[in-house]
């Protein structure tokens, strides 16, 4: 299992806490903490579990390379046969873990399974099964409808497809990588599941993540750049990009956001960004 911290002090602690009280013993699995160069206490709070996790280790990066990056650095050092992700600002039930691998293991042709993920206490969903539109855009659902991709903030994926496809890409930095490994995985004829039963709560609100710059520049930037990776008709896909979807996501984000006034500068910017890398991927002959 990978956590990847970053400045996560004040929630590394509750994480760590709801893992020990899981239905499967701590004995059982590996524990790999990946910190991004964090400038407050989360790597002192880590290490205050260490002999709660027999199977426990802590890897400090100098800079933050960015959540697909520590991802694939776990990746590179993991000895299980299933690399498990969990967002630090998360806890979860007590069958969370034994849910989710129970959905790899009751079907072998699964690539990749997600948990079921709710705001807080609950019940609002912030993640679960997603159907990818044209544009990046996702529907979030039960596990009725067609499963594209699942939330990289609680899932499970079995190692060797996920270096099959060349691991998360690390020029994405954060959000969008889930649904890039959904494209890539899917084209390489695996399948991705989803595991109602597997739930944890995730402490952040949407909308008080679209008041940041962060959230607001990399999620609309990272949106056009995940389909002109993917798309076979990546000019057309670019064209109907500038013409409506980034303008009408951006809008979307932008009425969410808190902070309007700054939320239309770094639009501005993930807009700028997004057609440079955009056109790169257009030279690039080996572009997939």
């Amino acid at each position: 299992m990978v956590i990847v911290g970053y400045n996560g002090e004040r929630f590394l602690r509750p994480c760590l806490e709801s893992l020990t009280r899981m239905d499967i013993p701590a004995a059982a699995y590996e524990l790999l903490i990946v910190d991004n160069g964090s400038g407050d206490g989360t790597v002192a709070v880590a290490e205050n579990f260490r002999s709660q996790f027999p199977n426990f280790r802590v890897m400090r990066n100098e800079r933050n390379m960015g959540f697909p990056a520590a991802v694939n650095q776990a990746a590179g050092l993991a000895s299980s046969p299933v690399l498990v992700l969990l967002n630090q600002d998360t806890t979860v039930e007590r069958r969370w873990l034994s849910e989710l691998l129970a959905s790899l293991e009751r079907d072998p042709s699964l690539a990749a399974v997600g948990s079921r993920v709710v705001n807080g206490g609950g019940p609002a969903l912030y993640a679960a099964a997603l159907e990818v539109l044209y544009g990046g855009i996702c529907v979030v659902h039960e596990g009725d409808r067609r499963i594209d991709a699942v939330s990289g903030c609680a899932m499970a994926v079995r190692l060797d497809p996920l270096k099959r496809v060349g691991g998360f890409d690390p020029a994405l930095f954060m959000y969008g990588e889930d649904l890039d490994l959904g494209y890539r995985l899917r084209a390489a004829g695996f399948r991705i599941g989803y595991s109602r039963e597997s739930v944890a709560h995730h402490e952040a609100v949407r909308r008080q993540r679209a008041s940041t710059r962060v959230y607001m520049f990399y999620m609309a930037r990272n949106r056009t750049l995940v389909c002109v990776r993917n798309y076979r008709w990546k000019r057309l896909y670019l064209i109907a990009d500038v013409l409506a979807l980034f303008p009408l996501t951006a809008t979307a984000e932008w009425l969410r956001s808190q902070r309007r006034r700054l939320a239309v500068r770094w639009l501005v910017e993930a807009r700028m960004d997004s057609l440079r890398r955009s056109l790169q991927m257009l030279r690039e002959p080996t572009t997939v």
